[in-house]
């Protein structure tokens, strides 16, 4: 599959693409901004919401992750910008790297921490749970934190080892690179404005939204129940499991009647789809029965 582009379009501005001189810089400074303040909008609306100090380890994995993908991003656009038959464009082979990495990438990334995920539970791994620190002292959620940080590291160093066999195998794609930005072509700061930040931007906010669903940690759903009156540390006996009929007997053998209390206690369910709460009118009986022991 072959994508026809203007070759004669390509000019010295073209070959003259930096990622890393002043103006590429503050691009890229501004596009960092711009993503943590997505997460920060993303918290705002989360329900419900995390405390501060889980939010903050989980959004701090992903901005140190970010900057070694980013790093990574650089190293390779200027290894596979340069081949041996003639010098290529960097920012097309950048382009192609964050391409990769928010659509291919992201699953890759599910994929790796759904198997540790499986492993942590199998083994039972201690502190690795990816959104659960632990309890205070600091130290001790600062280690858990370590754990899951070092987790997440190599899993992006995974995806790109994946990314780059993908460009090994793919030639093609630098082919797709040019003509998606063929209209950039001639003009550098357009080029780096694009391909720096608008795309990008664009892209890494869907990726890490989608990431920081995933290293957070999920809040199973609860039954809450609500009593009628305070309960006593009276023996709870489950609806159905004796009737109102039913006889009990003291360790002589002879029948025991007296039941001194029934209580009633209200289930309260959430329904997932219309969140609403349905209550279910289920009677619980609580008896107890003064046992007569007798000395022989």
């Amino acid at each position: 599959m072959v994508y026809d582009y203007d070759a004669t379009s390509i000019n010295e501005d073209e070959s003259g693409c930096q990622l890393l001189d002043g103006f590429a810089i503050f691009i890229q400074l501004v596009l960092a901004a711009l993503a943590f303040l997505t997460l920060i909008i993303k918290r705002q609306k989360e329900s419900p919401q995390r405390p501060l100090l889980t939010w903050s380890f989980d959004v701090s994995k992903q901005v140190i992750g970010g900057a070694v993908v980013h790093t990574l991003n650089l190293v390779a656009s200027h290894i596979f910008g340069k081949n041996v038959e003639e010098e290529s464009n960097p920012c097309v082979w950048y382009f192609l790297n964050i391409f990769v990495d928010t659509t291919l990438g992201v699953l890759v990334i599910w994929a790796i921490l759904s198997i540790v995920k499986f492993f942590v539970r199998f083994y039972r791994l201690k502190g690795f749970q990816s959104g659960v620190y632990g309890e205070p002292p600091i130290t001790n959620q600062m280690k858990n934190w370590t754990k899951q940080l070092v987790v997440y590291i190599m899993t992006l160093i995974t995806m790109k080892i994946v990314v780059v066999i993908l460009f090994s195998i793919c030639p093609w794609l630098e082919s797709f690179g040019k003509w998606v930005l063929s209209w950039t072509m001639g003009n550098y700061r357009i080029q780096v404005v694009f391909v720096m930040l608008i795309f990008p931007l664009i892209m890494n906010i869907v990726q890490f939204w989608i990431i920081d669903t995933i290293v957070k940690h999920k809040v199973l759903g609860s039954i809450r129940l609500s009593t009628d009156e305070e309960l006593s540390e009276d023996m709870l006996i489950s609806d159905g499991e004796y009737n109102t009929d039913d006889v009990f007997f003291n360790e002589n053998g002879s029948e025991e009647g007296d039941a001194n209390s029934i209580s009633s206690i209200k289930i309260h369910t959430t329904n997932n789809n219309t969140d609403t709460f349905e209550e279910e009118n289920s009677i619980y009986e609580l008896r107890t029965s003064h046992v007569n022991h007798s000395c022989i």
